[in-house]
């Protein structure tokens, strides 16, 4: 389970990058570490030639648009972002990551996730005190 070694400020990667409209934050090995601290971070690790990643893609959007609020959602292209997939040690994708407000590792599963399954983790971390 990864757990968050302090990073100096100057280490730190470049602002926010928002994928259009969409209420998901790309994480990338810049900003893994600003985006998974101060709340509750559910990250999706993925690969663009990964059909279950592909699949699963439109369910975790969709939880992500109805549930815009204390929970922050995220992708990680694990190809594009190979020292963030490595120090979290991602072996199979789909993984899912959830990140408490501390940014260190308080969750994950492998493989596609049912929306039902997804949205009730949300919940119980939206009940949650930040």
């Amino acid at each position: 389970m990864f757990r968050r070694r302090p990073e100096p400020a100057a280490e730190l990667g470049p602002e926010v990058v928002h994928d259009g409209p969409s209420p998901v934050l790309v994480v990338d090995d810049g900003t893994f570490f600003d985006l998974t601290e101060g709340g509750w971070t559910v990250v999706d690790f993925w690969a663009g030639w990964c059909a279950p990643c592909r699949s699963f893609a439109p369910v975790y959007e969709a939880v992500a648009r109805a549930h815009d609020g204390p929970v922050r959602f995220a992708k990680c292209d694990v190809d594009a972002n190979p020292r963030t997939a490595q120090l979290l040690q991602i072996r199979s994708i789909p993984t899912l990551v959830v990140f408490g407000p501390d940014g260190s590792e308080v969750g994950r599963s492998q493989g596609v996730v049912s929306r039902g399954d997804l949205e009730a983790t949300v919940r119980q971390l939206a009940a949650r005190p930040v």
